[in-house]
């Protein structure tokens, strides 16, 4: 006769944990999708139909905003990038001797 409390092998435990992923870009592209579905069946009241223009004119403006940003940072780093280029260059071709008169002037 066996006894179970003595012969007892410890089994691994199982972890079922299935992930879920979240895709907000699709999420949106599916509302889309149904909205232009709707428009192009006419099913929409007048006040709905007002109101996804509304939004879709929000978008417009501030995809074009955030564009102008992006516009305006690539302007400034690329005028940035020249001054330092030139001040280099300036101090190469005029002699490392003048950085001090220059730092004292500047000071």
């Amino acid at each position: 006769m066996q006894i179970k409390f003595f012969n007892k092998s410890v089994k691994p435990r199982q972890f079922g944990f299935l992930p879920r992923y979240y895709d907000e870009r699709k999420e949106r592209l599916e509302l889309k999708k149904a909205e232009f579905n709707r428009l192009t069946e006419n099913d929409l009241p007048s006040d709905e139909r007002e109101m996804v223009l509304r939004q879709h004119m929000k978008e417009s403006w501030s995809r074009a905003q955030h564009a102008q940003q992006q516009k305006y940072f690539a302007n400034v780093r690329t005028v940035v990038i020249i001054v330092v280029i030139l001040v280099l260059g300036y101090f190469i071709f005029n002699g490392m001797d003048q950085v001090d008169t220059v730092v004292k002037k500047l000071m």
